[in-house]
């Protein structure tokens, strides 16, 4: 299959965006909201997330379409709008989620998403004792990294064992150092969840506890046995937006964002295992 454009691939995405809005609810909204109070519904519009969020998949697309894999594993799937994408692209697919932190309210929704193609696996990626009966291609870890407050060790260690030896890992996380974020520093304000948020929620807090640098994704590779053989730097809230018009009110941003690509809102980095002897780590 000849890879596709961002258009075409769009085109597909928000199909499968509405296939799996149909199952959302505002029961849904306020039991993940219970751990995040920044999710609850009035503040965070989950619908306009998935449908900007686009670019985002379609930069795992072009790493699984540009590798030759067939197979695909989404750790931390939740919505399940990825991979219920690239199972109408005709990829074989599976994704995980750790069940145990989902209610009944969820059932149709991942149950739909089973129906889409997607084999759905119960599948803590932090736990030292994590393991599925196969390996995949391709292992896409997106908007995960940044949610996990401790060592990434154990996870590294799984997903090298999920992945096949000649596979690829596709990592996606926000970037610290987004220009917004940057000029907000010079107010005073600090690009980490807010605190009242944290304060009212309850525990486990499932926000943003790390986002990243370009060197920090380096520095995880290296200490985790892989070598990165792509990076990428992208925005998608912005998505839709006039160039032209988003120049003329924020001259600043447009002109950082186009010149300096590590001040953009996404980092990604596509990694394989490095052979024994690369692995450095300590």
């Amino acid at each position: 299959m000849d890879k596709l454009s961002f258009a075409e691939f769009d085109k597909v995405y928000q199909a499968s965006v509405t296939e799996i809005w149909a199952h959302w609810n505002a029961e849904m909204q306020a039991q993940i909201a219970r751990h995040n109070i920044a999710w609850s519904s009035g503040r965070t519009d989950f619908l306009d997330y998935l449908k900007l969020s686009s670019i985002r998949f379609y930069k795992a697309y072009c790493a699984l379409a540009d590798f030759g894999g067939r197979s695909i594993c989404d750790v931390g799937g939740f919505w399940g709008v990825w991979p219920v994408t690239a199972a109408r692209l005709k990829y074989r697919v599976a994704m995980t989620e750790t069940l145990k932190y989902y209610g009944d309210s969820f059932k149709p929704l991942f149950d739909q998403i089973t129906k889409s193609g997607v084999e759905i696996f119960n599948y803590d990626p932090f736990s030292e004792d994590a393991s599925l009966p196969r390996t995949f291609d391709v292992v896409t870890v997106m908007a995960v990294l940044e949610h996990y407050p401790h060592s990434l060790r154990v996870l590294i260690g799984n997903l090298k064992r999920l992945v096949n030896p000649t596979g690829r890992i596709f990592f996606d996380v926000p970037n610290i150092t987004y220009w917004p974020k940057r000029t907000a520093m010079l107010r005073g304000q600090s690009p980490l969840a807010e605190i009242a948020d944290i304060y009212k929620s309850e525990e486990p807090f499932i926000g943003h506890h790390h986002e990243f640098t370009l060197g920090e994704l380096r520095d995880l590779a290296r200490l985790g046995g892989l070598r990165i053989v792509r990076e990428d730097f992208y925005n998608y809230s912005l998505a839709g937006q006039n160039r032209l018009t988003l120049l003329v009110r924020h001259p600043i941003l447009s002109t950082a964002l186009a010149l300096s690509p590590q001040s953009r809102e996404c980092i990604a980095v596509l990694c394989e295992i490095a052979p024994q002897k690369e692995k450095i780590g300590n």
